[in-house]
């Protein structure tokens, strides 16, 4: 997790984000400036009121919501882990009913959001089966055991064998024997105790299809492949394969370089989930090294831009899992400024993350919950929402965040992808241009310090003065170009958006 005298100023011109021909397994929603939000744990019920009420009106493309399938009972798990997350990443069936609600209320999500405009994207577990208990939140019984499911009996399962820490990472042993070995057994052993289902059977392959057809005829556009990387590659292509309509595919494969399992593996199937941006993102704002942000796109070594899924921190890694713990809500403004950051700078398809507290400590907590282990709505009967209220955090619901969200279509509405007139201060401050072919965009600075900042920055806009996104005041506070520099003096751990649009006449 996680502050600043001027050091230095750099001037770097002509900046740019390269674009490249997305896989045909995929589209890139990204390309159209469009933002979606992971709701995490969230009922059916409550994000359908958030489609209509906050992210249809908001213009926020979709919901990453959890996974819908049966899943074993939370609170049959023994303590500590009574009510844990992680219980909806243990399949029991693939049955729509869930902690987060029945068939019929998962249905009737989907139908709410997209007459608001937003899509739902469905988080689906395809590589393993259900380690605890003996029966499934919706009555679905099954044996770990004897590996006996409803749909899957233990020849579909891969041999007993547990991954270990060292076989996902290459840093003691490139040679490419001991990178197939490793790599064979994140992709054949289990994680955990959770049962591998053997993907490359054919008969394995039909039933994961028909459960991704039924999602899709519900209406979800799109779908998170959970664990793609403890996948073949060729195996998800065999499932996606069979699929009866076209939807967004992004893939989870955690790899920040130099893993036994690389990204570019899976690039024919569909988008990425790119934790490298995630944290560098985070090391940036964490170490006061807010110079390295220019490097988040594919000249940095990141995926190509259409190909790729950013976050500033998803429900994994902001308890640590997967790689060092990110920027979180709990570093305050800091993850703000680092939304701030992602929302405006041309690179990816951005996902918001939306959170519920679970203390820092006891990273199995699940969502807000009554004494019966029922999810606690987000929403009241009167219409009220426990957001921001120590339970829900739904940071996607900040101003700055939703102001952010509305720039970011509008820059790409006007094509503006390129990066100019780049500066830093060497620690703790940037700012940038954004142009499109024809003329400057917009200008963004961030400031992290906790020390207010005035500088005169380089930019592309005209000169001239400008009122800041998301200034209400009438008149508001001018922002003055001159001579193709910003006067720059923004508050500590701040930003500052300025748009061409805005110019005062």
């Amino acid at each position: 997790m996680r502050r600043g005298a001027v050091v230095k100023a750099s001037l770097i011109l002509g900046l740019a984000v390269s674009s490249v021909p997305l896989p045909a397994a995929a589209n890139d929603p990204g390309a159209s400036g469009d933002v979606f939000v992971q709701l995490f744990e969230w009922r059916w019920d409550d994000v359908a009121k958030e489609c209509e009420l906050v992210l249809g009106p908001a213009g926020i493309h979709a919901v990453q919501v959890s996974p819908p399938n049966e899943h074993i009972d939370p609170q049959a798990l023994p303590e500590p882990y009574r009510g844990a997350w992680w219980a909806r990443y243990q399949p029991v069936s693939y049955r729509l009913n869930s902690r987060s609600g029945s068939d019929e209320a998962f249905r009737d999500m989907v139908e709410r959001c997209a007459n608001s405009g937003v899509e739902i994207y469905a988080d689906a577990i395809l590589n393993h089966m259900a380690d605890y208990g003996r029966t499934g939140i919706a009555g679905t019984t099954f044996d770990r055991k004897a590996r006996r499911y409803e749909d899957y009996v233990d020849a579909q399962f891969h041999e007993y064998c547990v991954i270990d820490g060292e076989d996902y990472w290459l840093r003691d042993d490139p040679s490419p024997a001991v990178a197939r070995e490793r790599a064979r057994r994140v992709r054949d052993c289990q994680l955990g105790k959770l049962p591998d289902l053997a993907t490359e059977r054919p008969d394995v392959r039909a039933t994961l299809s028909a459960y991704l057809n039924t999602l899709l005829e519900t209406g979800v556009k799109g779908l998170r492949i959970d664990a793609a990387k403890h996948m073949r590659p060729e195996d998800i292509t065999a499932v996606l394969a069979d699929l009866n309509q076209p939807a967004y595919i992004f893939q989870e494969v955690i790899d920040t370089r130099g893993q036994s399992v690389a990204v570019d593996e899976y690039l024919p199937n569909g988008a990425i989930t790119e934790f490298l941006y995630s944290l560098r993102i985070g090391e940036a704002f964490a170490q006061d090294n807010l110079p390295a942000l220019k490097d988040l796109n594919e000249a940095g070594g990141l995926l190509p831009s259409a190909t790729a899924v950013v976050f500033v921190d998803n429900h994994d890694n902001q308890r640590g899992h997967g790689m060092a713990a990110s920027t979180t809500h709990r570093d305050g403004t800091r993850y703000q400024l680092a939304t701030t950051f992602m929302l405006a700078w041309p690179y990816g398809y951005p996902r918001l993350m939306s959170s519920y507290e679970w203390g820092g400590v006891n990273d199995h907590l699940g969502p807000p919950a009554d004494d019966t282990g029922n999810t606690l709505p987000v929403y009241s009967a009167d219409g009220s929402s426990d957001c921001g209220e120590g339970r829900w955090i739904c940071e996607h619901r900040t101003a700055q965040t939703l102001r952010m969200v509305e720039f970011r279509r509008r820059a790409r509405a006007a094509g503006a992808t390129t990066v100019a007139s780049w500066w830093d201060n060497g620690s703790t401050a940037v700012g940038f241009s954004l142009r499109s072919p024809d003329a400057a965009f917009a200008q963004i600075v961030i400031n992290s310090s906790t020390e207010e900042l005035d500088a005169l920055i380089p930019t592309a806009l005209p000169d001239g003065a400008y009122c800041a996104l998301g200034d209400s005041q009438q008149p508001c506070v001018e922002h003055t170009v001159r001579d193709g520099r910003l006067v720059a003096r923004l508050a500590a751990e701040s930003a500052l958006v300025l748009e061409r649009a805005s110019a005062k006449r």
